[in-house]
């Protein structure tokens, strides 16, 4: 049996204080990773250089951090750790600053419980999952890394968030005039608390925010994108006119309008995609979203006159499909949505915010009306606990019934299929113009399930 890898689509996670996530491990890794960044620049080997190091509000954010830290300056490498600050934050300033790496110590959407490492490559942007296969198996090797003679130094560098927020007024949105506007933010309790209300006041709008104070345990507990619901209640009688819900590490968005309506990702590319197809913004016209992106969304850029482009489940294959055609627009339901070179192909909920009020007073929209006329497709998934995974091919009855399905839903509806990457499940999800039509459809899928004996 092969040994289950450290780093997934989104980094190593898992419980805090519990392998891998212990300081040991942690240490070690910071010092593997020095030795690549020394490796990589062979004609500097006496030149300093510098990683960045940031975290979202978990308690166990600092434990973490200094563990990576300490293996890092052990190699030669100096430190500089802005603290609690949002992912996309850490991977701006990795990009525009005299860094060779970024570190976030973050596990996004989940529990307070949960923690993880996600690491940066010199242009903010997450490793090549070759790269971190590499960094992995030394990690896991028994040679010992030698340390470096002079050891690196640590900096407390909270003040590298003003040149974050200077970037987007100066320079993202250097137009940008939000008098008059005012926006509800669930910031989750996570990593954008203290900054989303300074961003949006150095465009001149007005911040309600609420889950606001994180104490170390109550990140994305009940509240933020995991909860959508949370803000669009909360909007009512604030006089705002767009709410916002970041996840932990601020780099995903769900919208919701004054009135209640939230738009999941899908719902924020529909009203992106549209504008910018007729705007003539849109690289060759296309957006690229998951397999698990409504045909809803695949229907409205159509009838703009555009393409969706589907890669597979996680932002980073998101990511590598818009650089493989150079396109500007893509992103997941779950509200990572990319922007393309332009913006590094970096998540960042507050900036996906920006984006959308730059349309809203480009088109002299009331915010209610962007993509007013969206909705999605009556949909369901189904998670089915299995013993094992297999190819669709070496499962004949729930092939046949594929088969079958799409065949008869035709243009009306379609199917995914997939076994969850990260546990023992099997993901049935039908999609169709009618809620009778996906129904009837997952019961035909989950009956052949149990014909090839392989549900827990």
């Amino acid at each position: 049996m092969s040994t289950p890898r450290l780093f997934g689509t989104d980094g190593m996670r898992g419980k805090a204080g519990e392998y891998p996530l212990v300081p040991d491990l942690l240490e070690r890794l910071g010092l593997v990773l020095a030795s690549r960044i020394h490796s990589d620049d062979p004609d500097n080997l006496g030149e300093r250089h510098r990683v960045l190091i940031g975290h979202d509000g978990r308690e166990s954010g600092e434990t973490l951090v200094a563990a990576v830290a300490a293996g890092l300056t052990r190699g030669g490498i100096d430190v500089d750790v802005v603290g609690l600050a949002p992912t996309p934050c850490i991977a701006y300033l990795t990009f525009s600053g005299p860094y060779q790496a970024g570190v976030v110590v973050s596990a996004s959407h989940n529990p307070a419980d949960d923690n993880g490492i996600k690491l940066l490559g010199r242009n903010g942007t997450k490793l090549a999952d070759a790269l971190e296969e590499e960094l992995e198996t030394a990690l896991l090797h028994h040679e010992e890394i030698a340390e470096s003679p002079a050891h690196g130094e640590i900096s407390r560098r909270k003040n590298l968030i003003a040149d974050y927020i200077g970037w987007l007024r100066g320079q993202a949105f250097p137009d940008l005039d939000l008098n008059g506007i005012r926006v509800l933010v669930d910031c989750a309790n996570g990593a954008a608390s203290e900054l989303a209300p300074r961003v949006l006041k150095a465009f001149g709008a007005e911040a309600v925010t609420i889950n606001d104070h994180p104490d170390g345990r109550n990140i994305n507990e009940n509240c933020g994108a995991l909860h959508p619901e949370i803000a669009a209640q909360a909007i009512a009688g604030t006089g705002c006119d767009l709410g916002l819900s970041l996840d932990g590490d601020a780099d995903r968005g769900m919208l919701c309008d004054r009135n209640g309506r939230i738009l999941d990702g899908d719902g924020i590319l529909a009203g992106l995609g549209v504008s910018m197809c007729l705007n003539g913004e849109l690289k060759d016209n296309t957006v690229v979203a998951t397999v698990m992106s409504n045909l809803a969304l695949e229907r409205c850029i159509q009838a703009a006159g555009g393409t969706l482009l589907r890669a597979a489940v996680g932002d980073r294959y998101v990511a590598a499909m818009m650089r493989e055609g150079d396109y500007n627009l893509g992103g997941e339901k779950s509200g990572h949505i990319l922007f393309g070179e332009d913006h590094g192909f970096r998540g960042d909920g507050i900036y996906t915010l920006l984006r959308v009020l730059q349309v809203i007073r480009r088109d002299q929209l009331r915010p209610e009306n962007f993509a007013g006329d969206y909705a999605d497709l009556p949909q369901r998934l189904v998670n089915l606990p299995v013993t094992a995974r297999k190819l669709l091919g070496d499962m004949p009855f729930l092939t046949a019934a594929c088969e079958q399905v799409e065949e008869d839903l035709g243009d009306c509806g379609r199917t995914v299929v997939r076994f969850s990457g990260t546990e023992l499940r099997l993901r049935l999800m039908v999609e169709a113009t009618e809620t009778a039509l996906v129904d009837s459809a997952l019961e035909r899928l989950q009956e052949a399930v149990q014909k090839e004996n392989i549900l827990a």
